[in-house]
């Protein structure tokens, strides 16, 4: 993928939708000296170009949200970065990865209402696997400024909050197979 170039007036134009996505394009053409038309090419190019996106989610410096939903940073060194990655798609508790340099090489962000299911899944998807070197969980509490990120209400289970996470189909949780295991014993 090429990289396109942005000038002083897309950075402006990005500065100031980051601080007020509500902003008309009048108000930016206004506040830059530049046309209505001209302002709003810009941004129709940079949301092409996908330089420019919108994020949907939970704002999780909200104390109600805080006070419903843990958002955990786990850190691991491991051998298949890519693994991880591709459980993003899959595990609806995962909300994005990140590849670092340093002694931990991936970083996710996971949010679940309860702690004890977040554990238990990085029990069953990360803890004992040989591609897992080292791996560690912290639990944000607090943040300087909004902090926003998509959530999957779907998959919560408030009322069970220490049971998986119910996903029969997800190829990294074992729940189908403790499910079977626990149906061939009652037999």
């Amino acid at each position: 993928m090429k990289l396109t170039k942005i000038d002083n007036i897309d950075k402006r134009i990005i500065e100031i939708l980051q601080k007020n996505p509500n902003i008309t394009h009048s108000q930016i053409a206004k506040n830059l000296e530049r046309s209505q038309p001209a302002i709003g090419a810009r941004i129709k190019k940079l949301s092409e170009k996908g330089i420019l996106a919108t994020q949907i989610g939970v704002d999780f410096s909200k104390d109600l949200v805080s006070s419903s939903l843990n958002l955990v940073k786990i850190e691991m060194s491991i051998t298949s970065p890519q693994i991880v990655f591709d459980m993003v798609d899959s595990c609806p508790y995962i909300i994005n990865a990140l590849k670092l340099s340093g002694d931990y090489n991936i970083m996710i962000f996971m949010a679940c209402s309860s702690l004890k299911r977040l554990d238990i899944i990085l029990d069953k998807h990360f803890r004992n696997k040989d591609y897992v070197r080292k791996i560690k969980m912290d639990l944000i509490t607090d943040f300087a400024a909004p902090f926003i990120l998509p959530v999957d209400f779907t998959i919560e289970n408030f009322d069970k909050p220490d049971e998986l996470c119910g996903i029969e189909s997800c190829p990294y949780c074992e729940k189908a197979d403790l499910k079977n295991s626990k149906l061939k014993t009652a037999s």
